[in-house]
């Protein structure tokens, strides 16, 4: 679907969920890509680049227990406009998610909860274009927090990088067997580019790796095209259907 298409079809669904009784921070959002022009080259655009850690990968039952986000305005990474908060997931915390992330209850004790912080967090986000690796697995609890709150899902554009990494950097894959898919995860994807990656499994630090990554993508779109925003949403929107 084009960026025209995808504008349009938002602003029919935003007229229709959009009540005069919403809340500010629900009605700004309904607006999030009112603005944005297919045209517009990549180092004009406001990205947010997020990553979420959870207790575990089950979304029907596990809970999230730390956001982090960074901000790519003219191309270049804003660590002084960086998001990063923990999150109190209530009790019963999984054990396993203590391993992955060396994050124990104890540090999450004084911790806001989830609907607080990811009020703020969607305030943060704004109108910026929502860039995430496997982003479907984040936006589900955004989503969720939205629908349980507001009635409604995030209107922000939302590219993954995991199919910018099939677009741009994997071979050619007419027949869809997609035998070289293990490439496009996230570490493969740092190590193919050669960034560290000191902060694994910390949000904070995935959305940093994930920031430095699209970076790369851009740099390969210029070299093999036009580094447009049109482009862009062609290879690695995802449809942020509501949930």
């Amino acid at each position: 679907m084009s960026l025209f298409w995808f504008k349009l079809r938002d602003r029919l669904m935003a007229r229709m969920q959009g009540r005069g009784d919403l809340p500010e921070l629900a009605r700004r959002n309904l607006e999030a890509v009112r603005g944005l022009k297919a045209s517009a080259p990549l180092d004009q655009c406001d990205f947010v680049v997020l990553d979420l850690e959870t207790t575990g990968i089950d979304i029907t039952r596990d809970r999230v227990i730390s956001v982090g986000a960074v901000r790519i305005n003219q191309g270049r990474i804003h660590l002084g406009k960086a998001f990063s908060e923990r999150i109190n997931p209530g009790p019963g915390m999984p054990t396993k998610a203590v391993t992955v992330h060396g994050i124990t209850p104890d540090m999450l004790a004084a911790a806001r909860p989830e609907a607080e912080v990811f009020d703020e967090f969607i305030d943060y986000i704004g109108h910026g274009i929502i860039v995430a690796h496997n982003a479907g697995f984040d936006l589900h609890f955004l989503n969720r927090h939205m629908r349980e709150r507001y009635g409604l899902r995030l209107h922000n554009l939302v590219i993954d990088t995991v199919l910018l990494c099939k677009r741009f950097i994997l071979p050619s894959d007419p027949f869809g067997i997609s035998r070289h898919i293990e490439r496009c995860r996230l570490d493969a994807l740092a190590e193919h580019f050669g960034i560290a990656q000191p902060e694994r499994h910390i949000a904070s630090g995935d959305a940093l790796v994930t920031a430095m990554i699209f970076q790369r993508i851009i740099s390969l779109m210029a070299q093999q095209g036009a580094a447009t925003l049109g482009r862009l949403t062609a290879a690695g929107r995802m449809t942020n259907a509501p949930l």
